[in-house]
């Protein structure tokens, strides 16, 4: 469903979005009815071309009958040439990235989060906020946080590894057990001496935005599905001039993000028992 729901943006950027599955035909017209898709579901069935590419998943057994046929969960971005640029994969089925991150990752195309879970707060030198790139978590699903550091002119923040009486930057998200989050990447600095120091490193300025990989593992239909998943994001940084470096600050942010519903295709009806 987010495909579909950002189905306007991939198009406005020029890309065109298509889907693959080991289900018949019939099933995916079913599916894309009940729930409004408008780009190409393909039929793989039987998995020929899951097997040509390698991306079955061959942790699903044979005698899963449910299952088995299906690939690993992953994306292909093709060039208009036929060739693959790039892709991304994950190796437990239930594993999907989010279509924003997707759109990033993918294809360097930024989008609109207006409308998502957001919250800001003052920092030494610099406004400290976290957005999650969604409306919302959803059971498996691979969403990026965003937490950026606008630092004010003039002002820059150090990348591990540092030497000894320097801060590096650093980023911790927390939440309940349920939550799977993932090593934060940061982006690549730029090279920096101080004066005196024999070590060259790396330091961030402008606007830093550092992504933190999460996933909500409960099943919405659970007994005790949470609507609500509390976020501890805690930023530890540095800010120096030329001159002089301030005072190291941590800044807490709390953000309450909603946990939306998977969308899963109405099971086909069983036919009475035969008498």
């Amino acid at each position: 469903m987010q495909l579909q729901q950002n189905l306007e943006t991939f198009t406005a950027a020029g890309i065109k979005v298509f889907a693959i599955s080991y289900d018949p035909v019939d099933v995916l017209a079913k599916f894309a009815e009940e729930f409004g898709i408008t780009f190409p579901l393909l039929s793989d069935e039987g998995s020929a071309v899951m097997r040509q590419y390698g991306i079955m998943n061959t942790m699903v057994r044979p005698e899963e009958t449910d299952y088995y046929g299906i690939p690993y969960p992953g994306t292909y971005a093709v060039g208009e040439d036929g060739r693959v640029t790039e892709k991304s994969f994950f190796r437990y089925y239930r594993v999907r990235p989010s279509a924003q991150s997707m759109l990033k990752d993918l294809f360097d195309v930024e989008f609109d989060t207006g409308g998502d879970p957001y919250v800001e707060a003052a920092g030494e030198g610099a406004r400290v906020s976290a957005v999650l790139a969604s409306d919302g978590l959803v059971f498996m699903q691979r969403d990026p946080l965003y937490v950026r550091i606008a630092l004010n002119p003039g002002l820059h923040i150090y990348r591990a590894p540092v030497p000894d009486g320097f801060i590096a930057t650093e980023v911790t998200v927390t939440g309940p057990d349920l939550l799977v989050v993932e090593q934060p990447v940061y982006p690549e600095g730029h090279p920096f001496r101080v004066a005196g120091i024999p070590h060259e490193f790396e330091v961030l300025d402008g606007s830093v935005e550092i992504e933190v990989p999460i996933q909500w593992t409960q099943p919405d239909n659970a007994p005790d599905s949470a609507t609500i998943v509390p976020l501890e994001i805690t930023v530890r940084y540095q800010a120096c001039d030329a001159q002089q470096c301030f005072i190291p600050r941590t800044v807490s942010l709390h953000l309450d993000v909603p946990v939306g519903r998977l969308y899963r295709a109405t099971p086909p009806s069983t036919p009475p028992p035969t008498r």
